[in-house]
């Protein structure tokens, strides 16, 4: 398997599922300067046009070159039939999958892109398996040797049988205290959303977890601290602790954990304690939460009581804003945080 990029890409051949590396500042990159030019140099130019795959919607965002800039040129969202999608690690996502390709289809038809060719696929948290292994015990003398470490790490931790799973991990380069980010998503869930995507004429040649997207636009160029991002969704929650640039914990909770508002913030206090008493933590900097299930007052106002402070909305990309899709922004956070992450 090749260097991992931020992202999967699948040109010329598909490499593993891959999770986004959250992107620091590069004044504070010391020691990772040869994965950030292997990155930005040597790899195939990542896509314009991002769909965020949703369980009830499909969102897109799409940019255009002027010159040698890079602008907003279309932002959509189209909503699916009921049913037509199901949120799953274990089988194919697609309940129909007919429904599901014209609505691709519909929405890239909108937002000008269904000649893109490429594109990128922002898939919900609960359809892969992220986790942090501590990196003496997957360590190998290649990299080859250390996925099968790495597969074999996770062998009981996911409920599919690993040999079916594409993996891909990211090694916490000099800081070796930080566990190796690994993600693996089993192959039928995957080839079912890349099927989908031939099937309306493009090519998934990038693909991101929300959650990760989010994380890498939220915190990747402020400065080392330790900070919460809360992706709360219609049918799951993704909380994730960060130091800095590199995520200390991640729990995604499918289902009826995102539904009441008092479960959610139950979820965050646990969090919350889990930092102070077994990760060390004193003081959280930041907690952002990214809704679409309430309105992001309410959001945030029904997790500061666990907190201790006030959360911070996860702020709408710029171009979103200036294109007056303020209302938008939630339901296409993960499709802009992977443009602008590592675009502009």
């Amino acid at each position: 398997m090749s260097e991992i990029p931020p992202a999967v890409r699948s040109d010329p051949a598909p490499p593993p599922f891959a999770p986004r590396r959250p992107a620091g500042r590069l004044a504070e990159a010391a020691g990772r300067g040869q994965r950030w030019v292997r990155r930005h140099l040597t790899e195939p130019q990542l896509p314009l046009t991002v769909v965020e795959v949703r369980s009830r919607a499909l969102g897109v965002v799409r940019l255009a070159r002027e010159g040698r800039r890079l602008s907003l040129a279309a932002a959509a969202s189209l909503d699916l039939p009921a049913g037509a999608l199901r949120v799953s690690m274990t089988e194919s996502n697609l309940a129909d999958p007919a429904a599901f390709t014209q609505v691709l289809r519909s929405l890239l038809e909108k937002a000008g892109a269904l000649s893109a060719g490429r594109i990128g696929l922002v898939l919900p948290d609960p359809v892969a398996r992220v986790a942090l292994v501590p990196a003496a015990e997957v360590t190998g003398k290649s990299r080859a040797a250390t996925e099968e470490l790495i597969r074999f790490r996770l062998r009981k931790s996911v409920p599919f049988d690993i040999r079916e799973a594409r993996v891909a991990f990211v090694s916490p380069g000099t800081r070796s205290a930080d566990p190796v980010l690994v993600a693996a998503i089993f192959k039928p869930v995957l080839e079912a959303y890349e099927e989908a995507c031939r099937a309306a004429g493009v090519h998934a040649g990038l693909v991101e977890l929300s959650g990760l997207a989010l994380l890498a636009a939220a915190f990747g160029a402020l400065p080392p601290a330790d900070r919460l991002l809360v992706n709360w969704d219609e049918d799951y929650l993704t909380l994730m602790l960060a130091r800095g640039d590199w995520p200390l914990v991640v729990r995604t909770l499918p289902g009826a954990a995102a539904a009441d508002p008092r479960d959610v913030a139950r979820e965050v206090a646990h969090t919350v304690l889990y930092y102070r008493e077994r990760l060390g933590g004193e003081h959280l900097a930041q907690a952002v939460v990214r809704c679409t299930v309430l309105p992001p007052a309410e959001a945030v106002a029904a997790l500061e009581p666990s907190l201790g402070f006030p959360a911070e909305t996860l702020d709408v990309w710029e171009p979103l804003r200036a294109a007056g899709l303020e209302d938008e922004g939630q339901s296409l956070a993960a499709a802009a945080a992977c443009l602008a992450g590592s675009r502009l």
